[in-house]
C-alpha cells in the first residue's frame, strides 16, 4: 500500500516520499490567540494531529511544529486594520500580553481535551522579531522587496516572473491582481508598485502598542512573514508538509511560499506537500468569528466529552465541508458509545473456543490501512472500524485471548483517529445491590406501563455514569 496526499500545489493525489527516510517534518498555521478556540479552528488542529499519529503509526518519526500568532494579524487579514490581538485586549481593558497568556492557558487545555497531541514546537511570533528584521533584510537583499516611508512590501509580480506567485491559488494573476485592487486604501494604493505587494514590515502609527525597533521603522512584522520564519527555523529551508485551512490558499500560503524562496534564494520548492482543511459550516454558512456564527470548544465541552467531538471531526474527510448540528454531534455520541460498549463487552466476556475473529483482525487492519493511505481517509477507516466492533459484539464465543486482541486492535485503530477508548471503571456513590435493585424497579415499571417513571431512573442512573442496556435476558447496568 502506498500512502497519498492531495497536494494543493499539483491538484491531484501524489505518492508521499519523504524527504528523510524515516523523518517526516511538518509545519502547520496555528491559532491568532485572541479569542477562544471555536470548533472549526479546532477540526483542522483535529485533522493534522490525525496526520501526526498515522504517520507515527505508519513508522515514521514526525517533528511538527504548529505557531501561535501574538501579534501582526490584522482585522482585514491583510494589511489594513487593527492588530486582533491589540484590538480584543483594548476592548477588555487589559494589555495584549496579559490577553494573550489568559488565552494561551486556554486553548492548550482545550487541545489536552480533544486529545490532540502536543506538539514538538509551538512557536509564538513575538518570540522571533529579532529573526524577521533578518529575514526582511535578506529578502531586500535578494531582490524581492522594496522600502516606502518606514514599510517594507514584497515585490510580487518580480517573483511571479521566477517562481510563478498564483501558483497554488490556481488564479490568474491579473485576476488576482483586479481583486486585490479593490480592496486597498487609498494610502496604501500610493505605496504599493501593486496592488497584490505584501507587508514584509509595517511602520507602526503612534497609538499602536506593539512594536519594535527595525533599519526601517519602529514597527511590527507582517503576518505572513512569521510563518515563513518559524517554519524554516525548526524545520529547514526544505521541508516535507505544510498544513492550513482553505482560506490559507490565498494569500496566507503563496505569500509564505514566495518568502521562503525570496529569504533563502531557493532554486527548489520550499514545501513538499501542501495540505487544506475545509470548513465546518453552521445552516450551510462557514464558520467564523467575523459572523459571529460560531460554537467555542468551550461551549461544546460544557455538555460532552472532548472524545465526541473527536468522533465528529474523524466522520467527515479533512477536504470535504461539513455541518455542525446537535443531531450530527448527538450522532458522533452515539458511535462512540457503541464502541464503549464493545470494549467493556470483551473485556467482560467470559470467551469460548471460537476463532471466527482472526480473520476479522487482519481484514480490519487490511481496510483501515488502506483508506487511511488514500489521502488520510478518516469516514472510510472508521466505518471499518465500527463494522468491526459490530461484529465483534456478536461473537463474545471466541477464546479469551483472541477477544483480548479484538479489544487492543479496536483501542489502536480508534487512537490514530484521536480516540481515547480508555476503559476507567468508576467507583460512583451508587452500591452494586443499590444498582440491581433500581434496576429491578424500573423492569417492574415497564411491565406495568408506567414508562415516564422508567425512564426517569435510567436519566438518574445515566447522570451518575451508568448506562443501562436491555437485552432479550433483562436489563444489565454498566459503570461508563
Amino acid at each position: 500500500m502506498v500512502l497519498r496526499f492531495y497536494n494543493t500545489m499539483s491538484r491531484e493525489k501524489e505518492d508521499f516520499k519523504p524527504i528523510d527516510d524515516d523523518l517526516v517534518r511538518i509545519y502547520s498555521c496555528g491559532q491568532t490567540i485572541y479569542d477562544d478556540l471555536h470548533i472549526g479552528n479546532a477540526r483542522a488542529y483535529a485533522n493534522w494531529d490525525i496526520l501526526n499519529r498515522y504517520l507515527s503509526w505508519k513508522g515514521f518519526d514526525v517533528f511538527h511544529v504548529l505557531n501561535v500568532t501574538d501579534v501582526g494579524h490584522l482585522t482585514d487579514d491583510a494589511d489594513q486594520g487593527e492588530d486582533k490581538v491589540e484590538k480584543r485586549a483594548k476592548e477588555r481593558g487589559i494589555e495584549p500580553r496579559e490577553l494573550v497568556t489568559q488565552q494561551l492557558k486556554r486553548f492548550y487545555d482545550e487541545l489536552d481535551k480533544l486529545n490532540i497531541k502536543r506538539h514538538n514546537v509551538n512557536p509564538r511570533a513575538t518570540g522571533h522579531i529579532h529573526e524577521m528584521i533578518e529575514a526582511v533584510k535578506d529578502i531586500l537583499d535578494n531582490g524581492y522587496a522594496y522600502e516606502r516611508n518606514g514599510s517594507v512590501y514584497f515585490d510580487v509580480e518580480k517573483f511571479h516572473e521566477d517562481h510563478g506567485y498564483a501558483k497554488m491559488s490556481g488564479m490568474d494573476l491579473e485576476e488576482l491582481q483586479e481583486n486585490a485592487s479593490g480592496q486597498l486604501g487609498e494610502e496604501e494604493r500610493k505605496e504599493k508598485k501593486s496592488p497584490l505587494d505584501f507587508a514584509l514590515w509595517i511602520n507602526a502609527s503612534p497609538e499602536h502598542l506593539m512594536k519594535w525597533e527595525s533599519p526601517w521603522s519602529n514597527g511590527y512584522p507582517g503576518w505572513h512573514l512569521e510563518c515563513s520564519v518559524m517554519s524554516t527555523k525548526y524545520l529547514g529551508e526544505h521541508f516535507d508538509i505544510h498544513t492550513g485551512g482553505v482560506d490559507h490558499i490565498f494569500p496566507h500560503h503563496p505569500n509564505e511560499r514566495a518568502q521562503n524562496y525570496a529569504m533563502n534564494n531557493l532554486d527548489e520548492e520550499p514545501v513538499n506537500y501542501w495540505l487544506h482543511s475545509e470548513f465546518i459550516t453552521v445552516n450551510g454558512e462557514k464558520m467564523s468569528k467575523s459572523e459571529g456564527n460560531f460554537v467555542t470548544v468551550r461551549d461544546v465541552l460544557e455538555e460532552y466529552v472532548g472524545e465526541v467531538l473527536r468522533m465528529f471531526y474523524s466522520s467527515s474527510h479533512y477536504r470535504s465541508q461539513v455541518d455542525y448540528s446537535e443531531e450530527a454531534i448527538k450522532n458522533a455520541e452515539s458511535r462512540l458509545e457503541k464502541l464503549y460498549n464493545t470494549l467493556w463487552n470483551l473485556e467482560n466476556a467470559e470467551g469460548g473456543d471460537e476463532d471466527s475473529l482472526e480473520d476479522e483482525i487482519r481484514e480490519v487492519r487490511q481496510q483501515f490501512e488502506e483508506a487511511m493511505d488514500d489521502d488520510l481517509d478518516s469516514p472510510r477507516a472508521l466505518d471499518a472500524l465500527m463494522r468491526f466492533a459490530k461484529k465483534a459484539n456478536k461473537s463474545l464465543d471466541n477464546r479469551k485471548e483472541l477477544l483480548e486482541e479484538v479489544k487492543e486492535t479496536i483501542q489502536e485503530l480508534g487512537r490514530v483517529l484521536g480516540l481515547s477508548l480508555e476503559l476507567k471503571e468508576q467507583e460512583g456513590n451508587l452500591s452494586d445491590e443499590l444498582l440491581d435493585l433500581l434496576v429491578s424497579l424500573r423492569d417492574k415499571l415497564r411491565e406495568e406501563g408506567e414508562y415516564e417513571e422508567a425512564d426517569r431512573i435510567r436519566d438518574s442512573l445515566k447522570e451518575e455514569g451508568i448506562q443501562l442496556e436491555d437485552t432479550d435476558d433483562g436489563t444489565v447496568w454498566k459503570r461508563s
